[in-house]
């Protein structure tokens, strides 16, 4: 039998592949990083690269007292944001450092966390014994925004004792723990704690969320008229829920403190326009040495300086890049969450990484690149750019409704089904189609979970408990 020949053969090939070079790989690290990390990350840049400096024009004080005046900034915008509002946790550490008693660093060290402070408080309460188990219980149980979102039936049967026990601690002791709004069991009921006042704006926006949650986004005229307020009433109201936080717990599983700096600013011009702004840092002052221009080199050393004459180019590159995508990002968020920023939690849109992807042409891992673990400076306060983004659902005909909205209306069908005859997931999933809403049972169940609300067999069978007591 002959053997098959043994050969060599030459072919070509057509085909794509993606080739990260050290440029792109360069701006995306740049991208990703807070601008605090920016700056550890460019501190070393200018110890190892003689290439770079910082612009003499810039001198390190003008650096110093830019960022001096920024903080000091914030903290007034802070404090006029949030003055008028006596519960709100941060206060109470906005007021002991401007008394300045104490060091600021000592301070921020001995503080407690939230949990901590909460468990301490509980302590501090006169209640029975058995109060006092169940109320640290709850607390352990609390979410990481500081909801109580677990099922009171089944923290009752872990300490052997009755739901309606755990709900009256919940109630009575949690529910008056410092920050204001701790342990609610769903949006609404967080904030109505917050607005607990007597004074004419807390019951004016009590009446707001509890019968037009779904009209606060109509201009003031047309709300005032429905809210039956004058329009001056309504402006107070509208400012009283601007100082509402949506997100009580902070802090509450002890994480390690650790300092922010917003990456973008957002301000309310009177105008009614949100004008957006990349604060500057101490970046803005690495530019390329000219030191050794004209300089001839030899040997390694030649090879050397171009391999840093490169590297200082790209990383110029990267951080107009950085501030570009920076700003690009902004004033797409002011744009399509406009409501957010102006009325808080309940103007949210639904929004997605792709939907800012496609509107500022840039790929959705760049915009997660953007966004992920930084933070804005709003007129809501300092929180995380992630808040800008929120899931939505189909409306039938077009259009998209926020999954917030929708559970505000799934918890309101609830409520307000009749005493004694729950209605079942689906009759509330057929209730929202009728209304336009495309929904299905098994969404409907997971939002009146995450709600904390009991199935309708379950309410069914406390509605029947509590006819039973009521008759003996």
């Amino acid at each position: 039998m002959a053997g098959s020949p043994i050969g060599t053969n030459l072919s070509q090939k057509l085909g794509q592949r993606l080739a990260l070079t050290p440029q792109l790989t360069q701006s995306l690290k740049v991208l990703a990083m807070s601008s605090m990390e920016l700056e550890t990350y460019l501190e070393d840049c200018l110890e190892s690269n003689p290439l770079l400096e910082i612009d003499p024009n810039i001198q390190v004080q003008d650096l110093a007292a830019e960022k001096n005046d920024a903080a000091a900034s914030e903290t007034r915008t802070d404090e006029q944001e949030w003055q008028k509002d006596d519960g709100r946790w941060e206060s109470s550490y906005a007021a002991s450092s401007s008394e300045g008693l104490l060091d600021s660093d000592q301070q921020w060290h001995e503080e407690l966390n939230l949990g901590e402070s909460l468990h301490e408080q509980i302590n501090c309460q006169p209640m029975q014994e058995q109060e006092r188990k169940i109320a640290h219980a709850l607390i352990d149980s609390l979410d990481d925004d500081g909801y109580f979102r677990s099922n009171p039936s089944e923290l009752a049967d872990e300490m052997n004792v009755t739901a309606s026990q755990v709900i009256d601690v919940l109630e009575q002791e949690v529910q008056e723990l410092e920050p204001v709004g701790i342990g609610s069991r769903d949006l609404t009921e967080c904030l109505m704690l917050q607005l607990a006042g007597n004074d004419q704006a807390s019951k004016i926006a009590r009446r707001l969320l509890l019968h037009f949650a779904e009209d606060l986004l109509e201009d003031d005229v047309s709300l005032a008229s429905k809210a039956d307020c004058t329009l001056e009433d309504l402006l107070q109201a509208r400012q009283c829920m601007r100082r509402l936080d949506p997100f009580p717990g902070h802090g509450l599983r002890g994480e390690p403190n650790i300092y922010v700096r917003p990456e973008i600013i957002f301000r309310r011009l009177n105008s009614g326009e949100i004008e957006v702004e990349v604060p500057k840092s101490g970046w803005r002052g690495v530019r390329m040495s000219e030191q050794w221009s004209g300089h001839k080199w030899s040997g390694k050393d030649q090879e050397f300086m171009t391999s840093a004459a490169q590297e200082a180019k790209w990383l110029m590159y990267a951080l107009d890049q950085r501030s570009e995508t920076l700003m690009k990002v902004g004033i797409c968020l002011a744009q399509c969450q406009k409501a957010f920023l102006e009325h808080g939690i309940l103007g949210l849109k639904p929004l997605t990484l792709q939907d800012v992807a496609e509107q500022v042409a840039l790929h959705e891992s760049t915009i997660s690149r953007v966004t992920n673990g930084k933070y804005a400076h709003t007129p809501l306060g300092l929180i995380e750019m992630r808040r800008f983004f929120s899931s939505g659902l189909p409306m039938r005909g077009g259009g998209m409704i926020s999954v917030h909205r929708v559970q505000q209306r799934v918890k309101t069908l609830i409520q307000s089904e009749p005493t004694g005859k729950p209605i079942s997931d689906q009759a509330v999933a057929d209730r929202l189609m009728a209304e336009g809403i495309e929904i299905a049972r098994r969404t409907v169940a997971k939002y009146r979970e995450q709600l904390g609300l009991p199935s309708s067999s379950q309410r069914k069978r406390a509605s029947l408990a509590r006819t039973s007591q009521g008759r003996r």
